[in-house]
């Protein structure tokens, strides 16, 4: 299946933009038997930046991050917006809710600026009532200002998959709820 322009060009644009900032990058780069579509440094980490626009299967995506995790790099999801909002309401995606619990609750969505990323949640609003969860009611997207890619985080997370996270926004968010 061919890459929609869209595709190639966060692609393109990340990668030129970490070259430009001397950082090492390479597109569409082997790592295993997968191919990802950018092998960036950051921080000092090895990153697979993958750009998903479309429906992945759970087995996919546990696959490419062993063979990066394998290779000592971390993976980092692009999901792009219009991926997850579709006429106004957040889509209920299998894949994008596999990513974001890997993720530790965090998904990443592509910036204009493509040295940044935005981190996001998809999440179901809750009704209260005196302070209690009563329900839920449709999925939201919950999104931050962007980030610079050197303020991500690097860990080992759920099946020992190496991944990439934001804390410093989880932990406030999990201020908020408790």
């Amino acid at each position: 299946m061919a890459e929609s322009y869209k595709h190639l060009d966060i692609k393109t644009d990340l990668y030129f933009s970490l070259l430009g900032d001397d950082q090492y990058a390479d597109i569409e780069k082997t790592v295993g038997r997968t191919r990802t579509d950018v092998l960036a440094e950051i921080n000092g980490h090895t990153v697979a930046i993958e750009i998903q626009y479309t429906p992945i299967p759970i087995k996919s995506i546990v696959r490419r991050m062993q063979e990066h995790t394998a290779e000592g790099h971390h993976t980092l999801w692009l999901i792009p917006e219009e991926t997850l909002v579709q006429a106004g309401r957040v889509r209920n995606l299998n894949w994008v809710a596999f990513i974001q619990r890997l993720q530790e609750g965090c998904l990443f969505l592509p910036d204009t600026d493509s040295r940044k990323v935005i981190p996001a949640r998809v999440d179901n609003s809750l009704i209260f009532s005196k302070g209690e969860i009563i329900a839920g009611k449709r999925k939201i997207l919950d999104k931050i200002e962007a980030i610079d890619l050197g303020d991500l985080d690097f860990k080992v997370g759920e099946f020992g998959l190496n991944v990439v996270t934001y804390s410093s926004w989880l932990d406030s968010y999990g201020e908020i709820l408790e």
